[in-house]
């Protein structure tokens, strides 16, 4: 019999989007990585974020799901970047939307961002979609454009963190707008989201290198190609030690 999590928050995290969201930590590495629908929440314990270290880090957001997940040995090879999940994503669905022959689920959430772009002289639309007008060079040339153009829908940090209890609440995405990251007092946090919380779960542990806090940037280290200053940050918070 599986046990019922007891939420230590320090932090956590809810999901209160329309869309699946894989959130994971950073300090130096990333870690405490945690697949979340709309509605779920994961909670990491003291111990997991980091201990007693003191040292700040910071929260992930990116849209995707299970199938996004890089391997342990991909990220021990250092290939794996931040955007290789967003795009993973955006891949699968333009091809769930072509073998489908409609728009559902997260190809419709998609759709409105890339109707109107040309690549290759092709006018991507909500038809070239369910008709195979994206076919695999278009499928990865549009989803480039798209992590270019709009990357706040799909993706989001928070700034430097301490260590101790937080709330984060995830809102937008996709077709809904930027992803925001709002950092909640308990008291706010019980009373307007509590309820609603579907499923409570822990960090995955089936992938270590995404479990291990350290503050060696070198270890198990999941590069990001571009420089911090190009991705969106919430409001920074540093540490005080």
């Amino acid at each position: 019999m599986e046990e019922k999590l007891i939420p230590e928050h320090s932090p956590t995290i809810l999901n209160a989007s329309n869309h699946s969201m894989v959130v994971f930590q950073e300090r130096g590495t990333f870690y405490n990585c945690q697949v979340l629908k709309p509605g779920e929440a994961v909670s990491m314990t003291r111990k997991q974020t980091g201990g007693g270290l003191l040292i700040p880090y910071k929260v992930h957001v990116v849209v995707g799901d299970e199938r996004c997940l890089p391997s342990s040995k991909d990220s021990r090879k250092n290939l794996v970047k931040v955007t290789a999940i967003p795009a993973a994503f955006v891949v699968g669905c333009f091809a769930t939307a072509m073998t489908a022959g409609m728009l559902v689920g997260p190809s419709a959430a998609l759709a409105p961002l890339v109707s109107g772009m040309v690549v290759n002289g092709v006018v991507i639309d909500s038809a070239a979609l369910v008709a195979g007008g994206v076919v695999a060079t278009r499928a990865q040339a549009v989803t480039d454009m798209l992590l270019k153009q709009q990357p706040d829908k799909f993706m989001n940090k928070t700034g430097s963190l301490r260590p101790g209890q937080r709330y984060l609440v995830v809102t937008g995405g996709l077709n809904d707008g930027t992803i925001s990251i709002e950092k909640l007092s308990k008291k706010k946090f019980e009373k307007k989201f509590i309820k609603s919380i579907t499923l409570w779960k822990p960090p995955l542990l089936s992938n270590k290198t995404w479990n291990k806090p350290t503050t060696k940037a070198k270890e198990y280290c999941i590069a990001d190609s571009r420089d911090d200053s190009e991705l969106p940050v919430v409001g920074e918070e540093v540490a005080k030690v």
